[in-house]
């Protein structure tokens, strides 16, 4: 089988960083780094997390710009998703390769949360249906299928592709979600399971012509950590590690250096697309030719001094950059803070009979960008193949061309609102000339959890989930309230009344 047929097979585990998968998946890490794995320790997140990312894999489109043009959700069409994002595995489809799609929450599916799915089937063996079914079906055991759990379940499935097809080349994808999608406490669980799976595929020649990645999407977003500096990093550097067959390392011994070298350099989302694509043109005597100016394939050599601007990592995401602290009592600050409240205010405007009106209730923790010489050198250059970086608009370059003439500023700010206090982190521009902040939506991540209170507008549009604070929401609180406090004045009064008793009962014994 020729390289650039070569079997894929990539397990994706959701909500969890390099640090965390690290630390919880204990035996599973060790194996990894005992079997010629290789773990990228800057690989750094896109965007916002809910399929976003998987688009940066599995297509070359922007993440933020299909999303974006997904909303209203209600208002767009169902096949724009099997166009746009996956033109992974229509290539692969195309080029012979039997495809395997899955994930095991439906519930908050990659393509169906936040857009409407597929028309048509994605993939040759496509498990939304069973989910669906499984989901439907769930009993007390909810991490069960009858005697196995649903990880193993779900191992099992893509072990048994490789079983059905010998002699195919195969691109499978499942993604994880149930262990770690609330807390990545649950996530031990499925250390043992994962671990058989690999030493299975391994002992029976499965990984001979098998490139494996196994990989997380992001770190925790609702945590007390995630509050933290610590916490900010974690959530943008997921984990990643690919093991390439044997064969292939002692084929190609240039491009394993290179992968090596890479694995400690910035890389993204996009240069993994960049890397499929380049597998298919290994039979091409020609050298290999980058169809995106964002990104790089894992195969080429990234450059050392390789930047957020030129990988296409806008600033909230980026890990690279040095934040200076400063007072939330400066009024710069408190004024970004009421902005920033407005603008979710305006978010939401249009349910605001759904929507109750948020008010600034605190902030929290403010920074701001301090300028990165290194950073700024690089804009506009070319890099060592003539490529100059492109950006999806000229926010960038006239953000760095104000921030070299220091006439913006960047500031970054945590933020509660009531009701419901909600906690935010955003992102923003400020140029003093017009004293106005440049706030989007991108730039914006709640730091806890929002659970039931989006009901009323989760299905019109499940983008705004994050922000928008139901008024039934509200009503319920304030009636709870209501009865914790007559039930704290009947227990008082009842308390009072037990004691004028005793009182009572004791002056007539004396």
């Amino acid at each position: 089988m020729k390289a650039g047929f070569m079997n894929m097979n990539s397990s994706d585990v959701e909500y969890n960083d390099d640090m965390q998968f690290i630390e919880k998946i204990t035996k599973t890490n060790v194996h990894i780094s005992d079997d010629d794995f290789g773990a990228f320790e800057k690989y750094t997140k896109v965007v916002k997390p809910q399929g976003k990312d998987a688009v940066g894999r599995n297509g070359n489109e922007d993440p933020n710009h299909v999303m974006s043009s997904q909303e209203p959700v209600l208002d767009r069409s169902i096949r724009t998703s099997k166009k746009k994002f996956w033109s992974e595995f229509t290539t692969m489809s195309n080029n012979g390769y039997v495809t395997q799609w899955a994930e095991d929450l439906q519930s908050v599916g990659t393509f169906q949360m936040r857009l409407k799915g597929f028309r048509d089937q994605p993939v040759d063996h496509y498990g939304r249906p069973f989910y669906l079914i499984a989901e439907s079906m769930r009993t007390s055991k909810p991490y069960c299928f009858g005697s196995i759990t649903r990880l193993k379940s779900m191992l099992n499935w893509a072990r048994d592709l490789f079983h059905m097809y010998p002699n195919q080349p195969k691109f499978s994808f499942i993604f994880h979600s149930q262990y770690s999608h609330d807390s990545n406490n649950r996530l031990p669980y499925g250390d043992d399971e994962l671990l058989e799976f690999l030493k299975f595929m391994n002992e029976h020649g499965y990984f001979d012509n098998t490139i494996f990645i196994l990989m997380t999407d992001h770190g925790a977003r609702f945590s007390t950590l995630r509050k933290t500096y610590q916490g900010k990093l974690e959530e943008r550097l997921p984990f990643i590690s690919i093991r390439m067959p044997l064969t292939f390392q002692e084929t190609y011994p240039h491009i394993m250096h290179n992968l090596r070298l890479n694995s400690h350099r910035l890389t993204t989302p996009f240069d993994l697309h960049e890397t499929f694509q380049h597998l298919f043109e290994f039979h091409s005597n020609d050298p290999y030719q980058s169809k995106s100016n964002r990104a790089y394939s894992l195969f080429e050599l990234i450059p050392e001094n390789r930047t957020c601007l030129q990988a296409n990592i806008e600033q909230h995401w980026c890990a690279c950059l040095h934040w200076d602290d400063i007072s939330i009592n400066e009024p710069i600050i408190q004024k970004f803070g009421y902005q920033a409240v407005d603008y979710l205010n305006d978010l939401v405007s249009e349910y605001k009979n759904q929507c109750s009106k948020l008010i600034l209730y605190q902030i929290n923790k403010a920074n701001q960008l301090k300028a990165n010489e290194r950073l700024l050198k690089f804009v506009g250059s070319s890099d060592k193949d003539g490529r100059i970086p492109h950006f999806r608009n000229n926010t960038f370059k006239k953000l760095t061309k104000n921030l070299t003439l220091n006439q913006t500023k960047h500031y970054q700010i945590q933020f509660e609102t009531i009701p419901g206090h909600s906690q935010f982190e955003l992102t923003a521009e400020y140029n003093p000339l017009n004293d106005t902040f440049f706030i989007t939506k991108r730039h914006l991540s709640r730091l806890n959890k929002y659970g039931h209170a989006s009901t009323c507008i989760a299905y019109k549009r499940p983008e705004l989930r994050e922000i928008c604070y139901c008024s039934k929401s509200l009503n319920l609180t304030q009636k709870s309230n209501r009865s914790h406090v007559n039930a704290v004045m009947h227990n008082k009064k009842k308390s009072i009344k037990t004691k004028k008793t005793v009182t009572t009962s004791n002056s007539l014994h004396r």
